[in-house]
């Protein structure tokens, strides 16, 4: 019985702790405002973007080409896991020449936090 208690005991310490990394910035995510950005006003270039909060972290490059999104690729390794996810996103991005897409159920936060990341990208001066 003892030996089920310090158990119990460590489970619910690391419970506690997991719990807030998972859920921390959530809100945050879902209350994102995601804004168009009019792809006629930005230049050809190389634009740089990123949207971190909690566990969802997006560094992007998105290539512009004649007003038109040519790629988009989130170069933050810390989001490998979703590769066929990012995959999926960096290609919507591109086939609906827009900032805002649908891409995957059950992926709305990452989809926003994604989506966050290119519009900050594409309302910066692109990189030299």
């Amino acid at each position: 019985m003892k030996v089920v208690l310090i158990v119990l005991s460590v489970l619910a310490l690391l419970a506690v702790p997991l719990s807030i990394l998972m859920f921390y910035g959530m809100s945050e995510v879902k209350q994102l405002v995601i804004r168009e950005v009019d792809l006629q006003k930005v230049v050809d270039g190389t634009y740089s973007g990123s949207y971190h909060k909690g566990r969802w972290t997006y560094d992007v490059e998105v290539v512009v080409q004649d007003h038109r999104i040519k790629s988009v690729k989130n170069v933050n390794t810390k989001m490998d896991a979703l590769h066929d996810w990012n995959e999926s996103a960096e290609k919507a991005f591109v086939a609906k020449q827009s900032v805002n897409i649908d891409v995957v159920s059950g992926a709305t936060l990452n989809s926003k936090a994604m989506q966050k990341a290119v519009e900050i990208a594409l309302s910066s001066p692109p990189q030299r």
